[in-house]
């Protein structure tokens, strides 16, 4: 898995646009080529990029409905999609229509901007030339204008509200036979790889997956329905999802229907869409999300169809857990949910308000993908370490903990330290040596920015927000030191790993001071500073994790661990994992299904992103770590070596009469069950046929293996 982007430098195709007079800013733009073509080919791909996103039709058919990836691969460049089109094509005259969608924020927190609109387009082999340039025809999209209402997105999001006025409609121009003769010729601009829109590099992950036009839960409601007055209509989706509304009405010309969700009050996204004459539908071309969407439909107006359009990451949902606990059931369904909605042209922290990459959720949403998701999440988070090290500044050497970001930088020490740790992780769960290459000098060079003092103290780096975890009681010294000795740890591991024993020395000596500094903290009792009052669970969990905390302690760290409830949801999982490193296993189902009982016992399928469902948003793929606790230690499903050549099955029996868990493992699916019928324990275990499990079974229990029982067994059951 090698991580170096395409980049593709030798275009002959033009950057172009309408003639710029000033700047634009969320402007709309089509384009249309006729193009003759003698004999259709088994195959020509098309390289597409646009600033910022796209969609294409050829002959009238779509053939990429979202079309584009967030720009900011590295600081000046610029994705490239790759489609065959050869499929839509036909022997003689065909059309190429492309609709393009600028952005224009200098600033946001999940795109770079080049300041100018763009489109490239590139399709040829020894037959066919298709490439942008002046020959292609341009008109600004009258329909869509700008939002100019009091609820616009946050800042942080570069997309702008939709606002679309069908009376201003241009119909059929992307189908065959339409007179585009009046429009424009385009601007040619610099050619592919040069200019304001930079380098071009090949997208990362999958184009985003289409479930299609569905019904709401609802809809039959509504159908053929008109009102008296101007009425809010909610409509139900079966869970939080990313979605785009769509809407079949007849109308007069004028009416204003405005859509929304249950999210849009954090300042997301939502579509306005005014009426022309007669029969009309239309579908929002910018996705948002929410299980509950509002139709504003005013007097008058007869809907016919209502209907909503869920897209996402294109991945598969490959992981189950499932006992015979309700509760801790629907979370680990919530956590897989809260994860999905969460994932798209990067890990984000929430669909709504940013849709932005901070390395502490994104390392988070990792672990959770590792038990639930197919191995196509791993193009997402391999895009998302190269796009933090590209943005890295060569003088600073500071690993950014939200890319891409332009004209603004932020750094979260405390994020960047937890990533470290998760490189190692995510090297164990997928074999991926590469990601180890790829980020060890930059981890090294991060973790030298760190000073200890002459006791052996952790010296405090700021960054750019001195965060630690949303919520107050936070023993600051307590988590830094002991997270800067977790990342230590794990770069160490990473230096033996690649041979670098030098640095690996390096890095003990640095963790010896640290770990003899770090008694000064010990009060007999727990972890604390000097003037810090009471004990703060966070700190002391990753003291555990990070082996601070000697095991001759944990007697007195797990009822510290249990009964301390600082730590906001995100934090949530350490002190959880800290308790099962421990093998405080009832504590911390007993501490996880209390903390979580709100939002299980909530009608709403994801996770908020605090405690409070009113503070934040309502789907944070960071509180979703219970999916890993129960996957990893309730059902004991883990890798001990890297790629999950080998693993072990060591549930806790003890927890729950019954657990059925999947994993889907680098090396394939992993499937184990137990069941306790007449106080007897069934055992199932079903793995792949390259790999050596070790599997842990009560004396008496009844013990399958790929489908053979095992009559005679030792503790634990070596598998091969």
């Amino acid at each position: 898995m090698k991580y170096e982007r395409p980049l593709k430098e030798n275009w002959n195709a033009k950057w172009i646009w309408q003639k710029e007079k000033k700047r634009s800013k969320n402007i709309w733009l089509c384009f249309n080529k006729k193009v003759n073509i003698n004999s259709v080919p088994q195959k020509l791909i098309a390289d597409i990029a646009a600033e910022n996103k796209y969609q294409l039709f050829v002959n009238g058919e779509i053939v990429v409905l979202e079309g584009g990836l967030k720009r900011g691969p590295t600081p000046t460049g610029i994705y490239y999609d790759e489609v065959d089109i050869a499929p839509y094509l036909k022997t003689g005259e065909n059309l190429i229509s492309v609709l393009v969608w600028y952005w224009g924020k200098k600033v946001s927190y999940s795109s770079t901007d080049a300041g100018m609109g763009g489109l490239l387009f590139e399709a040829e082999n020894e037959d066919i030339s298709i490439i942008s340039d002046s020959s292609w025809h341009v008109l600004k999209n009258p329909a869509f204008r700008k939002d100019k209402g009091k609820l616009q997105p946050n800042y942080r999001l570069p997309e702008s509200n939709v606002y679309y006025d069908a009376r201003e409609e241009i119909s059929d121009w992307n189908k065959p036979g339409y007179d585009f003769s009046a429009w424009k010729n385009a601007s040619e601009y610099e050619q592919g790889g040069k200019g304001v829109w930079g380098e071009t590099y090949k997208r990362d992950i999958p184009f985003f997956k289409d479930f299609g036009l569905k019904d709401y839960e609802n809809s039959a409601d509504y159908v053929n329905k008109s009102f008296s007055k101007k009425q809010k209509i909610t409509l139900k989706v079966p869970y939080n999802a990313q979605l785009t509304p769509y809407l079949e009405v007849n109308a007069k010309s004028g009416k204003k229907i405005v859509i929304t969700t249950e999210n849009t009050r954090l300042e997301s996204i939502h579509a306005t869409y005014v009426t022309k004459d007669g029969y009309q539908k239309f579908e929002s071309p910018a996705w948002f999300n929410g299980e509950r969407v509002t139709y504003e439909i005013p007097k008058g107006v007869e809907i016919i169809s209502l209907k909503y359009r869920e897209s996402g990451y294109n991945t598969e949902f490959c992981g189950e857990f499932v006992c015979d606990n309700e509760d801790m059931n629907s979370l680990w369904q919530k956590s897989l949910r809260t994860l999905y909605v969460t994932l798209r042209d990067n890990f984000m922290d929430c669909p709504d308000r940013e849709r932005a990459q901070w390395w502490g959720d994104g390392t988070n949403e990792m672990f959770m993908a590792m038990y639930c998701l197919d191995s196509s999440f791993c193009h997402l988070y391999r895009k998302g370490i190269s796009t933090m090290i590209s943005f890295i500044n060569p003088e600073t050497k500071v690993m950014p903990t939200v890319v891409p970001i332009k004209n603004d930088f932020f750094e979260l020490p405390m994020q960047q330290l937890a990533g470290i740790c998760g490189f190692w992780t995510y090297y164990i769960y997928t074999g991926d040596a590469d990601a180890i290459k790829n980020v060890y000098k930059s981890s090294i060079d991060y973790l030298n920015l760190w000073q200890i003092d002459e006791n052996g103290i952790v010296m405090h780096k700021k960054g750019s927000w001195d965060w630690f975890d949303w919520g107050d009681k936070i023993d600051e010294p307590i988590l830094e030191n002991a997270w800067y000795y977790y990342a230590l740890s794990n770069a160490k591991t990473m230096a033996e790993f690649l041979c670098d024993n030098a640095q690996a020395e390096i890095f003990s000596e640095k963790m010896a001071k640290i770990r003899a500094a770090y008694e000064s903290f010990w009060t007999g009792e727990g972890y604390r500073s000097k003037d810090y009052k009471g004990y703060d669970d966070r700190g002391n969990a990753i003291a555990v994790l990070s082996g601070l905390c000697d095991k001759e302690r944990y007697g007195k760290i797990k009822e510290l661990l249990f009964s301390v409830r600082n730590s906001s949801p995100y934090m949530e999982y350490y002190v959880l994992e800290a308790l099962c490193f421990m093998g405080e296993f009832s504590l911390a189902k007993k501490r996880m299904c209390e903390r979580y009982k709100e939002m299980i016992d909530e009608d709403y399928s994801t996770l908020w992103e605090n405690w409070n469902k009113n503070w934040g948003t309502m789907n944070h793929a960071w509180t979703g770590g219970p999916l890993v606790i129960m996957s990893k230690y309730f059902a004991g499903i883990k890798p001990l070596a890297a790629g999950w050549k080998k693993f072990e099955v060591r549930p806790e029996y003890g927890l729950q009469e019954n657990i059925s868990c999947t994993v889907p493992a680098a090396i394939g699916e992993i499937r184990f069950e137990y069941r306790t019928v007449n106080g007897k324990l069934y055992i199932t275990l079903n793995c792949p046929s390259d790999s050596q499990a070790e599997l842990y079974a009560p004396e008496d229990s009844v013990v399958t293996v790929n489908g053979t029982e095992i009559k005679e067994y030792s503790y634990p059951i070596i598998i091969k």
